[in-house]
């Protein structure tokens, strides 16, 4: 009896060390993976500095004219741009020279459900800002999943020029827990509301630590592996059927859970605190379905009235209005979110921040001036 009691415990204590050298190495390689919520937990990379200005940070290039001069509403953007907050000494890497400071991988942020992640592409935003864009915008995520990936990133990386905050993730249920359980292997925050939200599924998790790998995300972030992760704007648009359903679907009601309200005050007034400028941007509805919403004017009035001063609100929910250019009820395709961008332009723009040294190159090109 002893000798098979022995054995068993081997068996088990072999299964166990096993489980765990390969979810490490597992999840050490997909820490490589392109995949956008992998840049959180990579280390930041030293940046260089440029040619003979040690220590100082390049700034990103705006896009510029035909003539090879930057546009005016580049320059007018720049003329408003705020000197970036100096990031914390303790999310610089360690063994970073004095003069190579730690890069993060962003200048600019955007958090939200799915409407943050599908009607926000990098490549858009990076052109209309001047910097560097991370889309952090996850599926289903209610706000309250969105306020931990914030504070994960603000303290491995320190806060982000602007963020950009699609905020109907308020109306999604705060106890669901999306995409998130695979991050809990890079991130005791999420790891302990993992806990906390649903105990049985923590407990596998770490019983046997390649369970926290299997789910979907994981194959994503597996194909990041092998090319580059491209932007997840939507192709096609909304099916006739689907235009029926909704135009026969009864009225409803917005509503939000206290907890989501809780979150993304909490995310405005942390990004605040740390120089962060916030622009909550409302993005489309379609219009159908918009009018099956007894209040939705109402609601987002109370959802402005929430937020605090200094906050850009940005409503587009009407900004796009042709059925073609959505891909449902509440996503636009791709050709919605660049006539979205058009609409946000104006308000957008100046957020960003493009180098004001394009005011010299402008400046110095006959027959232009500035306003």
């Amino acid at each position: 009896m002893y000798r098979l009691l022995a054995c068993i415990a081997l068996i088990l204590a072999t299964v166990t060390a096993m489980d765990r050298v390969l979810a490490s190495a597992l999840g050490d390689l997909l820490l490589r993976s392109s995949d956008r919520f992998m840049a959180i937990y990579r280390p930041s990379e030293p940046e260089a500095a440029p040619a003979g200005k040690p220590g100082t940070r390049p700034d990103a290039k705006p896009p510029a004219t035909p003539e090879g001069q930057p546009s005016p509403l580049l320059v007018k953007a720049a003329l408003t741009t705020e000197p970036r907050p100096a990031k914390p000494a303790a999310v610089a890497s360690a063994g970073t020279a004095a003069n190579a400071p730690a890069r993060g991988p962003a200048d600019v942020l955007v958090l939200g459900n799915s409407r943050a992640d599908n009607h926000f592409p990098v490549s858009a935003l990076q052109d209309m800002t001047c910097g560097r864009a991370l889309n952090l915008g996850m599926g289903g995520a209610p706000t309250v999943l969105s306020a931990l990936l914030w504070e994960d990133y603000i303290e491995r990386h320190g806060a982000p020029r602007l963020l950009v905050l699609e905020p109907t993730g308020v109306v999604d249920n705060p106890h669901d827990l999306a995409d998130l359980p695979l991050l809990a292997h890079y991130s005791p925050r999420i790891d302990a509301f993992v806990r906390q939200e649903n105990k049985e599924l923590w407990m596998a998790n770490h019983a046997f630590n390649l369970m926290t790998f299997n789910n979907n995300q994981t194959m994503r972030l597996v194909a990041g592996l092998l090319k580059p992760a491209a932007d997840r704007t939507l192709v096609g648009a909304i099916p006739q059927p689907m235009k029926k359903q909704l135009a026969a679907a009864p009225e409803e009601m917005m509503t939000a859970d206290n907890a989501n309200w809780q979150a993304l005050d909490h995310i405005i007034t942390s990004a605040q605190s740390h120089g962060t400028r916030v622009a909550v941007v409302i993005t489309p509805y379609f219009p159908t379905y918009a009018g099956k919403l007894k209040n939705f004017d109402a609601f987002f009035a109370e959802l402005k009235g929430r937020l605090p001063a200094g906050v850009t609100v940005i409503d587009a929910r009407r900004a796009v209005d042709k059925d073609e250019l959505f891909m449902d009820a509440l996503h636009i395709n791709e050709d919605g979110v660049r006539a979205m961008f058009a609409a946000l332009e104006p308000d957008l723009r100046p957020l960003g921040s493009c180098p004001v040294d394009a005011l010299a190159s402008l400046s110095a090109t006959p027959g232009n001036s500035t306003h």
